[in-house]
């Protein structure tokens, strides 16, 4: 079971970048972040978009962000 995800966006919603290290990757795809800035889907709001910079500069486009059901 993977640890829940910080939501550094409720302590500071205009937050746009914090260093954050991957919990887990998913078998769909979705990647689960120890701590995040992104807002996710809920409450008639749509979810946050952006980007992931990896260590090695690899960017990863980010169309979509969603609550796990178990929280993370």
């Amino acid at each position: 079971m993977t640890q829940a995800t910080l939501d550094l966006f409720r302590d500071d919603a205009y937050l746009r970048e914090c260093s954050a290290h991957i919990a887990a990757v998913q078998a769909d795809g979705g990647i689960v972040l120890d701590q995040t800035v992104f807002y996710p889907l809920g409450g008639g709001q749509a979810g946050d978009s952006g980007a992931l910079l990896l260590a090695d500069g690899t960017q990863i486009a980010i169309a979509d962000t969603r609550k796990g059901k178990d929280g993370a």
